[in-house]
């Protein structure tokens, strides 16, 4: 007797739909042991956002994370700079500049919050106009102008101790240190050549 061709199994008894990942004998079936766990209305879990897992992976080999930058989180109410509005910012900083005008003095101010980078742009800046300005009245050169600059000395040390911003567009360029601009020593040049006359003559 030939044998039909597929060969024909006979048909098996529509089996019933585990409930809850269960077979009908009670015992758990493997193929739906994960939505028991889960239960019918259960949420697949959330995915960690995508920088905050970079940020965990550098941390587990040992990358230091910027504390500071575009993804840092900027605490509430934390102040921004005042030219740049980059964080973080001291609010404390007092950045002076005096300018002696033979029979007139004029002092100027510039205060926070202000960047580490701004800062010390504008530190600069008002330094050297002082040294180069500020000595050319009677109570300039004999205190304001020092004055200005230990002040000046002060708030350096206070910049110095900020953490290096992330920079924006309008951050300032700091620019070369005080000592290396020529314009620093001009006043104290035109000073030095007045005291050295002033002995010269005396001793003629």
């Amino acid at each position: 007797m030939a044998t039909p061709y597929p060969p024909q199994h006979p048909a098996q008894p529509n089996q019933p739909v585990p409930q809850g990942g269960y077979a009908p004998n009670g015992a758990q079936h493997p193929a739906y042991a994960g939505y028991a766990q889960q239960g019918p209305y259960a949420q697949p879990p959330t995915q960690p956002h995508p920088q905050g897992a970079a940020q965990a992976a550098a941390q587990a080999y040992g990358q230091p994370q910027p504390a500071y930058g575009p993804g840092a989180s900027v605490p509430p109410g934390a102040p921004g700079c005042r030219v740049c509005g980059a964080y973080p910012a001291a609010a404390d900083v007092t950045i002076r500049q005096h300018t002696g005008l033979l029979v007139a003095m004029r002092t100027d101010k510039a205060q926070g919050p202000l960047c580490r980078t701004c800062a010390t742009a504008i530190h600069r800046q008002m330094t050297t106009k002082t040294l180069a300005g500020g000595w050319f009245s009677p109570m300039s050169l004999f205190l304001l102008c020092w004055l200005t600059l230990a002040a000046n000395v002060h708030a350096h040390f206070k910049i110095a101790k900020l953490p290096h911003p992330a920079p924006t567009p309008a951050t300032l360029h700091p620019g070369k240190p005080v000592l290396q601009r020529p314009l620093a020593y001009v006043g104290l040049s035109l000073i030095a050549g007045w005291v050295l006359f002033l002995v010269v003559r005396g001793l003629s």
